[in-house]
């Protein structure tokens, strides 16, 4: 059964059930179900089977509408985003050869077929003809964000979806009786599941303005008033949402990013809760869990049970500084998806790069780091996000990871930046930021208990909360900006005021006192030759790095300096 006779059984047997929730109204099953057939009419009546339609990605009724009559009618999709600039949608019309937009008629609450605006139009001279033939039957064309490379298309294959779906509606207990926020972007691929799960299954989509979505206290009021049973959303949403007794959740889901233990705490407290993980580059969704409980995730929250026709294996990683073709499977290396739930391949101009091995079989490489402990998968790091710091490679997903074991912190992020924070010099701190009620000298002694000294952070510092780009991903400049933020020394402060102040800022303890060593601070060699530095500028010119390494505390450095000075 096919996930197009999965939902026609939801409008043969639900009839009078609502399907869409939306500003325009309610739509029920019977009048859903006629909606679509006057959609695949006008799709038959002016394009071919395996020609691409767009569908305009406002949150509205006709979207959905468009996205499933195409499914039906057999028309490979695309979302396109009318705040993206001309030319990037231009690009995607032209490269995938689409004739005609579908859009959503708001005095008549339908989708309907139009041209293609002329201001997405390529010069002829730059035009295509659309993607070569495949045997493969394409469902929809989706975009990378970008966010670890320039954006790709992705070609994604109709017939995994169905098994994908099935496992959601049978792990999730989606039912007749439910109520699914759409929440992910239509440009985004989690807005698949969530939306096909809901009307497999003949319960309510509830569609929204973006306005109302909001993390915080206006999603917190949606999930409320529009009786939400069902969530699917990303680690910021809900760390900047709080969970209430008004709530009528049953699952809530965390997809898009890596989850942590808070975040299991606060919402296993009102409904069941998974994680999932899944790449633009298959079907969705690769992992879900069942309901995870803050016992089984105190130290990391694994990925789940796999899903639809996929399988795994993890290959190890080469040696630091050394390129190796092994396939060797260990427990702890790149995360390789195999099987159908593989997509096509990239769409490029040169034509389809597909994700297939030397042999021909599905293969992707994720490029995520990945460990398995006691038969359970937990997500490590990006393959692009090791580091390399004091002659050491790190996986900062691994730091992070026993950072968020004090229960108190709701989050971090480390990253690898320049003491001076001047993006031409070479990195040389490892910094930890993170959110939480704990003090950052308390962090450095966990992290002493449980790592390696040279994985230890040069600077932890404590921030009220995170900042993130439009595409809900923690904006790491930004993170360098508030650390930077720092009043400059006085000088008309004391020596040792102002030897604490510098202390302070170098390492994030904001508590720093005279009585503490730098280096038990936070302090390396090379934030002690900054430190000197700065000492230098207020006009102790003879100091030198081995007064930091001989003074036994700040008052005893800062003393030093001001008996030169007499």
């Amino acid at each position: 059964m096919s996930i197009v006779d999965l939902i026609d059984n939801s409008v043969k047997n639900y009839p009078d059930n609502d399907a869409v929730d939306t500003s325009g109204g309610i739509i029920n099953y019977r009048n859903f179900g006629e909606k679509i057939q006057d959609f695949v009419r006008q799709l038959e009546g002016c394009t071919s089977p395996g020609e691409f339609v767009g569908i305009e990605a406002d949150r509205k009724f006709g979207a959905i509408v468009a996205m499933v009559g195409a499914l039906k009618a057999r028309r490979p999709f695309v979302f396109i985003d009318t705040r993206d600039s001309e030319s990037s949608n231009a690009e995607k019309i032209s490269s995938l050869g689409i004739k005609f937009i579908a859009r959503n008629h708001t005095g008549e609450n339908r989708a309907y077929l139009t041209g293609v605006p002329a201001g997405w139009y390529l010069s002829s001279s730059d035009q295509t003809v659309g993607i070569p033939s495949v045997e493969d039957e394409i469902g929809y064309a989706i975009h990378t964000s970008g966010s670890t490379g320039d954006p790709k298309c992705v070609l994604v294959r109709t017939d995994p979806l169905t098994s994908v779906i099935q496992y959601h509606m049978d792990r999730l207990s989606v039912g007749s009786k439910s109520r699914t926020l759409q929440f992910a972007r239509l440009t985004f691929d989690g807005c698949i599941t969530e939306i096909l799960w809901t009307l497999a299954a003949g319960a309510c989509l509830v569609v929204l303005d973006e306005a109302q979505l909001v993390p915080g206290t206006v999603l917190q009021n949606t999930l409320e008033n529009f009786r939400i049973t069902h969530l699917k959303t990303t680690p910021f949403a809900l760390t900047a949402t709080e969970p209430s007794s008004a709530m009528s959740l049953s699952h809530v889901i965390n997809g898009g990013g890596v989850c942590r233990p808070s975040v299991v705490q606060k919402w296993s407290e009102v409904a069941k809760f998974h994680n999932a993980y899944g790449t633009t580059e298959t079907t969705v969704c690769n992992f879900l869990s069942g309901e995870l409980t803050p016992g089984e995730c105190t130290r990391a929250v694994p990925l789940g049970d796999i899903v639809g026709d996929c399988d795994y294996y993890i290959q190890g990683l080469a040696p630091a500084d050394e390129q190796s073709s092994s396939e060797e499977v260990t427990s702890r290396g790149e995360l390789v998806i195999t099987g159908e739930s593989v997509a096509v391949g990239y769409f490029t101009a040169q034509g389809v790069q597909r994700f297939t091995d030397i042999e021909g079989r599905k293969v992707y490489h994720t490029g995520d780091i990945v460990e398995r402990r006691e038969d359970q998968l937990y997500f490590v790091e990006r393959l692009d996000r090791q580091v390399k710091v004091r002659g050491y490679r790190l996986d900062p997903g691994e730091i992070e990871i026993a950072v968020c074991e004090i229960g108190s912190i709701k989050d971090t992020v480390v990253t690898v930046e320049s003491h001076e924070g001047d993006k031409t010099f070479e990195p040389d701190a490892l910094v930890c930021y993170y959110q939480g009620d704990v003090e950052p000298r308390a962090v450095r002694h966990h992290l002493e208990d449980v790592l390696d000294s040279y994985k230890i952070p040069s600077v932890i510092k404590r921030i009220d909360a995170f900042p993130y780009t439009p595409n809900g991903k923690v904006d790491r400049d930004a993170l360098q900006t508030i650390r930077l933020e720092v009043d400059c020394v006085d000088e008309k402060m004391s020596s040792a005021q102002q030897v604490l102040h510098l202390a302070r800022q170098l390492t994030g303890v904001d508590d720093a006192m005279l009585h503490d060593n730098f280096f038990d601070l936070g302090g390396d060699s090379a934030s002690a030759v900054i430190l000197i530095n700065k000492i230098k500028e207020l006009g102790w010119v003879d100091a030198g790095v081995r007064d930091v390494l001989r003074a036994e505390n700040l008052k005893v450095l800062a003393d030093q300096l001001q008996e030169r000075s007499v």
